[in-house]
């Protein structure tokens, strides 16, 4: 399906470009005139013009290497993405055409998944495709959000400046990720471990010394008694079958939270948990103010804004509320009006962004409310960090603790037995 470069009103007025999808020259006016926005100039992609003209041999080639730059695509990491838009940024800033400055990230890049990837950008651009095209033939490295912005900053000629929004944005999302991630290692860590070690004294430690107790024939205290009967159960057929049971039941848990039904399902209860919840939430909606703020200085609408931003959530959840306020916002209600009915942003956030359509400047406060909501989601993250692992590792003591009097309270009976 050929792609058709436009430039259009939108139904504000605003001009916009993009590139769209369709089977011909018509449908693309008619697809584009169902969203409300009036086609002022058209015409068919170059690049992609020129490829399709190519022998089918060639086309089968392109196609395999279009599929091995996907495949490197994937192994890009978000700190190499990172770098790949500094550098382009700094290289369009100091005044480098484009191809030139994507040339100079290529020369500096150290992975060969980057080299790969920015090889393609180059051999696209020079083609005939603009630079948002060619990044949108590479979905698993470049983001429905960068496309955008980037697309907006090749029609307003600011590609510079959006490619800076873009980095100082990416850098703070990625420190965001790194925080996140580092909140969530240490307390898994001490629970495997905390784990790992009761089984091991459960099913090999504890039975030795129960053998040395149980010749001597003396009574068990009731701690050991209890401990003694969970260790048998664990080892015998009863307790191995119901341990398989969970494990199947488990897998199928598993299975099912990552079908949308489960998925929506689990990003409702983790709102609804504790601290983590709170975090969680302060976490998206830090998030979606600084792509929204990012997104609208970059001129891009706001209903195709708001679609943008609900993939950048990570909740189900609010995204679907998203998903329901940029219906409404369709329909001609306001930002604001619409957060506040879904019941799950703060009133600070909706206060702000009604002064931002109000003012004109949605973009400047949406950004001052993301840095103010970075600084409460540190805070929070800094709590869970603090709290959880405390919580942890009282719970595994309390476990060891009751393990070891059951494994000494006997020994120290036979001590006292034989005393004279």
């Amino acid at each position: 399906m050929p792609d058709f470069a436009y430039k259009a009103l939108d139904r504000t007025g605003k001009s916009v470009a993009g590139v769209v999808s369709a089977a011909d020259r018509a449908a693309a006016v008619a697809l584009l005139g169902e969203r409300d926005t009036f086609v002022t100039d058209m015409e068919e992609s170059a690049g992609r013009a020129k490829r399709r003209g190519a022998s089918p041999a060639s086309r089968d080639s392109a196609e395999d290497q279009g599929a091995s730059i996907r495949w490197n695509a994937r192994k890009v990491s978000p700190r190499q993405r990172l770098t790949l838009l500094r550098q382009l940024s700094v290289g369009l800033s100091a005044g480098l055409t484009l191809v030139n400055a994507l040339e100079v990230v290529a020369d500096q890049a150290d992975s060969p998944a980057v080299k790969a990837l920015v090889a393609d950008l180059i051999e696209r651009v020079t083609s005939g495709d603009s630079l948002s095209d060619a990044e949108a033939s590479h979905p698993e490295a470049f983001s429905t959000m960068q496309v955008s912005m980037t697309r907006a900053g090749e029609a307003a000629g600011a590609l510079d400046t959006v490619m800076t929004s873009l980095t100082a944005f990416a850098e703070r999302d990625l420190e965001l990720r790194e925080k996140l991630r580092s909140a969530a290692i240490y307390p898994l860590m001490v629970l495997g471990l905390g784990f790992i070690s009761i089984l091991v004294i459960m099913l090999f430690i504890l039975p030795r010394i129960m053998t040395v107790v149980g010749e001597s024939g003396s009574d068990l205290p009731l701690p050991t008694v209890i401990l003694m009967g969970m260790t048998d159960w664990v080892r015998s057929p009863m307790g191995i079958g119901a341990m398989v049971i969970m494990a199947v039941a488990l897998g199928l848990w598993w299975r099912w939270s990552r079908t949308p039904d489960g998925v929506l399902a689990m990003d409702r209860f983790k709102l609804k948990l504790p601290f983590i919840g709170t975090a969680i939430r302060r976490v998206s909606v830090s998030r979606f103010a600084r792509t929204l703020g990012t997104l609208a200085a970059a001129n891009i609408p706001i209903v195709e804004s708001m679609r943008i931003v609900r993939d950048t959530l990570g909740n189900e959840a609010l995204a679907r509320d998203i998903d329901t306020a940029a219906d409404g916002i369709v329909r001609g209600s306001s930002i604001a009006d619409e957060l506040r009915d879904t019941g799950q942003f703060p009133s600070l956030l909706i206060q702000v962004i009604a002064m931002g359509e109000r003012t004109g400047r949605l973009d400047e406060l949406l950004m001052d409310t993301a840095d103010t909501y970075d600084k409460e989601t540190n805070a929070a993250l800094q709590r869970v960090m603090t709290i959880v692992p405390v919580l942890f590792i009282l719970v595994l003591a309390v476990f060891v603790a009751f393990i070891l009097a059951a494994a000494l309270l006997p020994i120290m009976g036979m001590d006292l037995g034989e005393a004279p």
